[in-house]
């Protein structure tokens, strides 16, 4: 055996006996079985004292077995994969485990912070906010930090990896009892998708290990059959060691899957030692949910009612049946409910000591006290523990006789024991139900909340539909309230709660703030009810009238890892490379993170500064051509029969009259008249639009589109599909580029009347399906050659060879955005900002000419989009050879104001070398001609306010 107090096997026990395990407990070695969790294994060893509460730093043992734990917390492992948190119930014993207590000085039995208990009163509620408040915080920072939290954050990264999960249902059950998969077997026979999340590392829940009958099978055998028959089913996933942690927003359920380590019973071969992830994080979406997850045990409140040793008879029944251990020799059962006499007479039939059963109801079926009397065990009705004894573990416990009321005790009876198992009722889980928008009330037939009406998309099954029993009374009416204890975790007592109506906290919101019951590890699952009734009491009102508090996501502890995934490091935002990204690299290409995107500033030669590559590349492009990769540009396709008329909706320019085959160049405004992107509009068939966005806003553009289809117009017969990653952008721009993409192999017309400035054409180049338009960001004669991107690599190639010996050079983003300066084109995000509506940046007229409705119209006729004096775009030109600095603000002669505009793009013309710039400038095109003092830094210049256009103001050489 593993431990002292490790008994024979039962049936349906979790047990392999025959796989011993060594773990560690604050470095001290012991031993338990495959298929132990932490907490048993501990128990098994005769381990009481397993950590110390937060505010006394009182003892505290083994209290459920389960999710609700609020005092088995300890750390695992150590180093970098120490996990600072984890709750000893749910940790899955295997070998070589390290586990370590989180408080205690200079060991968890012999704390000597414990000083605190026995200056308790000096400590109520909300001394906090009383006591640091003078002479000042920082006085008592550094103690309060010291002896506060649960554990400490492990040094250097997590090396351990976690995925993250998608995934869709028809139908996703929480919770693998009998009920869970009863309905799990229901769904799955009428052809639904079936997900079934359970927490443990088995299905089958209590009714696999309680011993009791299923459908006149013994449970674990009843349970492994239905598990048998659903694990054959393709439709069906099932889930273990799985939590439902929260319900959102449509319907998304959030689930955390803890994933085992080698050596746990059950474990997978994936581990995260060796490269699998630690948990998992799932996604679902699902048509409905049958919440099956059961009911926590409640707790019994009387005085000293945390001493190691008192335990949940739940979790004592638990304990016994699935890992045969016994929480003590020496056992007391005190109950308010019929469900703890079955935890009493399987404790004597295992050999335990069964010294009495404390029943606070004074009427207890007859064949439940026959029950008791065949096993001589000694039955108190009308009788509830008041007191228990002993300093680190339970040594004795105290039954008073309650008088006929309940109100008050008439007689007292002292038991020595080491264990008692207490059960105050059971509180179906509705954590789920309450995050979906059930609504709850306190029952006082059943002692917990329960729904006030059922749910359109969510189902109670089993016994989180609740238990139809009756209870005796669940708190003490005799003892110090002081220490009676109602949060284990946090020290809130009956006198706190007593304390906080005194000084008018009458909400049982605020009670919690308060006194933080609730607010601990186990989110008030074994502290939120007995809250209620005992606030209530104090109040003078029922329970149901004072409601009760939030429910909120998530359920248990989620790492931040298991939310993260993979998105961490370079996956918290991936680079995006380009389909020529290799080719950038291996000729000189400085790769810089513009967005998302991996793009090239420049290609620098030998001997060669940016700046002097930024202005070669320009010279190229003006006076020869140059060779540009915009494959990150966005490109949306808008197809079937209403097309146009969509699309039409979303920019300023009027498209109704676009022909196939022509491009047109667009703003997109967002409802508030704003701009929100710009682009190119093209025709390529009667019901085939496809639209250019800027490389930042492709993705909010799709699925901005794609909102407004499916909320606004959903009648309208068009698909919107993203084709950005499928074609690659290669642009060819100079006055040299119609004679070099002439030397290629192509069925297109590149005649200056065949295919006109604003043209599009689609056909092949090189043999590869090319679309083609001659649009312009440079200002110069260009062909934007969209090809496969498998394609991409061939057809760049093949251009630089052909212009080669035409003084065709590569150019990099800086060279681009130089040329595009000096023609004063607009670059959305840059030179406009979140106020900027089209006639501040020239847009105006052709705003106001569209007759037809578009997203944002009737916005520009509000005052404020109206009004003068706006900041509009105008260009600068430096008097003197002092350059513009992008981000310098504007003054204006005489002005009051802090600022009159800023500058927004600023270089120099690549011919003369002359300083210019674009900004935003208060009433700007009034004020063309005149000067403008620039501030940067301290630095005053001066620079004339020109037209926003530097070079070919006519157009000639982009419409040659």
């Amino acid at each position: 055996m593993s431990g002292p107090y490790r008994l024979p096997t039962f049936p349906g026990a979790s047990l392999d006996r025959q796989h011993t395990l060594r773990f560690r407990f604050n470095g001290r070695e012991l031993t338990g079985y495959a298929g132990d969790t932490l907490a048993s294994a501990l128990l098994a060893n005769g381990v009481r004292t397993v950590g110390r509460s937060l505010k006394f730093h009182r003892p505290r043992g083994v209290y459920s077995s389960g999710v609700e734990e609020p005092n088995a917390l300890l750390r695992l492992s150590s180093g970098v994969r120490a996990i600072p948190s984890a709750r000893a119930t749910l940790t899955e014993l295997h070998d070589g485990l390290e586990s370590y207590t989180q408080s205690g000085w200079p060991s968890v039995t012999t704390d000597f912070a414990r000083v605190l208990d026995f200056t308790a009163p000096l400590w109520a509620a909300g001394f906090y906010n009383k006591t640091f408040m003078w002479p000042s915080w920082h006085t008592y920072e550094w103690a309060v930090r010291r002896m506060a939290g649960l554990g400490h954050a492990p040094p250097g990264r997590d090396p351990d990896r976690y995925d993250t999960r998608n995934i869709h249902c028809d139908v996703l059950i929480v919770g693998g009892g009998a009920a869970g998969l009863r309905e799990a077997e229901a769904a799955a026979a009428a052809g639904q998708r079936v997900v079934l999340a359970e927490q443990g590392p088995s299905l089958g829940g209590r009714g696999a290990w309680n011993g009791a009958n299923i459908e006149g099978q013994a449970g674990h055998s009843w349970a492994a059959r239905l598990v048998e028959g659903l694990r054959g089913r393709p439709d069906v996933q099932l889930l273990t060691r799985t939590t439902a942690v929260g319900y959102y927003d449509r319907d998304v359920v959030t689930l955390l899957e803890r994933v085992p380590v080698d050596g746990a019973r059950g474990s997978r071969s994936e581990r995260p030692n060796d490269g699998g992830p630690r948990e998992r994080y799932w996604v679902v979406r699902a048509g409905r949910m049958v919440l099956a997850g059961g009911a926590l045990e409640q707790p019994l409140v009387f005085c000293n009612n945390d001493r190691p040793g008192v335990v949940l008879a739940g979790a004592a029944h638990e304990y016994l049946r699935r890992y045969s251990v016994a929480v003590g020799r020496r056992v007391i059962v005190a109950t308010n409910n019929d469900s703890a006499y079955k935890v009493a007479g399987d404790l004597r039939d295992a050999g335990v000591e069964v010294v009495a059963l404390a029943d606070s109801r004074k009427d207890v079926a007859e064949a439940l006290l026959g029950e008791m009397r065949s096993r001589s065990i000694p039955v108190l009705l009308e009788s509830l523990p008041i007191d228990t004894s002993g300093f680190s573990t339970l040594n004795g416990v105290t039954i008073g006789r309650l008088s006929r009321d309940g109100a008050t005790v008439v007689g007292e009876q002292r038991f020595a024991c080491d264990a008692l198992a207490v059960s105050g009722g059971w509180a179906p889980l509705l954590h789920l139900y309450s995050q979906a928008g059930g609504k709850l009330r306190y029952s006082s037939r059943t002692g917990a909340l329960e729904p006030v009406s059922s749910h359109p998309r969510v189902t109670l099954a089993g016994s989180a539909a609740g238990e139809k029993t009756s209870l005796g009374p669940r708190v003490s009416p005799a003892g110090d309230t002081l220490r009676k204890w109602v949060d284990l975790r946090h020290d809130v007592t009956v006198a706190d709660l007593e304390l906080a109506i005194r000084e008018n906290y009458s909400s049982i919101e605020h009670v919690k703030r308060y006194t933080t019951v609730g607010m601990s590890v186990d989110q008030g699952k074994t502290s939120n009810v007995a809250a209620i009734e005992i606030v209530a009491k104090l109040r003078g009102v029922s329970p149901e009238a004072l409601g009760h508090t939030t429910l909120r996501p998530p359920f248990t502890p989620v790492t931040l890892g298991a939310i993260a995934g993979r998105s961490v490091g370079d996956g918290f935002a991936p680079s995006r490379l380009l389909p020529l990204h290799d080719w950038h690299v291996s000729h000189g290409g400085l790769l810089e993170d513009y967005g998302e995107w991996k793009r090239p500033a420049a290609y620098i030669r030998q001997g060669e500064s940016r700046a002097e590559a930024i202005r070669r590349e320009m010279r190229a492009a003006r006076t020869a051509a140059a060779l540009f990769d915009g494959s990150p540009l966005g490109k949306i396709e808008i197809q079937g029969p209403d097309a146009l008329a969509f699309i039409d909706k979303f920019y300023i320019n009027n498209l109704a009259t676009l022909q196939p085959g022509r491009a047109r160049y667009g703003l997109m405004l967002r409802e508030s008249g704003v701009i929100f992107d710009d682009g190119t509009v093209v025709l390529l068939a009667p019901d085939h639009v496809l639209i250019t966005t800027t490389s930042a806003n492709a993705s909010r553009v799709g699925a901005w589109l794609e909102e407004w289809h499916q909320c606004e117009w959903p009648d309208m017969r068009v698909v919107i599909t993203s084709v950005t990653d499928q074609w690659a952008t290669i642009s060819l721009a100079g006055g040299r580029a119609r004679e070099i993409l002439s030397r290629l192999d192509t069925d297109i017309d590149l005649s200056p009347t065949a295919f006109p400035h604003l043209g599009t054409r689609v056909g092949h180049l090189l043999g590869h399906v090319a679309r083609i338009y001659r649009v312009s960001f440079t200002g110069e004669l260009t062909y934007e050659i969209n090809v496969p991107a498998s394609a991409a690599g061939m057809i760049w190639s093949a251009l630089l060879q052909a212009g080669e010996p035409l003084g065709l050079q590569p150019m990099g983003i800086e060279a681009l955005l130089a040329l595009r300066l000096e023609k004063g084109f607009l670059h959305v995000g840059t030179d406009t900002d979140g106020t900027s509506v089209p006639d501040d940046v020239g847009w105006g007229k052709a705003a106001a000419s569209k007759r037809a409705d578009f997203v944002g119209k009737r916005s520009l006729l509000m005052p404020e989009n109206r009004r003068t004096g706006r900041l509009q775009l105008v260009g600068l030109r430096g008097v003197g050879a002092t350059e513009i600095i992008v981000g310098s603000h504007l003054r204006l002669s005489g002005s009051g104001e802090a600022t009159d505009g800023w500058v927004t793009s600023a270089g120099r013309l690549s011919s003369s070398g002359e300083p210019i710039a674009l900004a935003l400038l208060r009433g700007g095109r009034d004020r063309l001609g005149s000067e403008v003092s620039v501030h940067d830094e301290g630095r005053v210049t001066q620079a004339r306010v020109a037209e926003p256009i530097f070079f070919d103001a006519a157009g000639e050489r982009m419409n040659g």
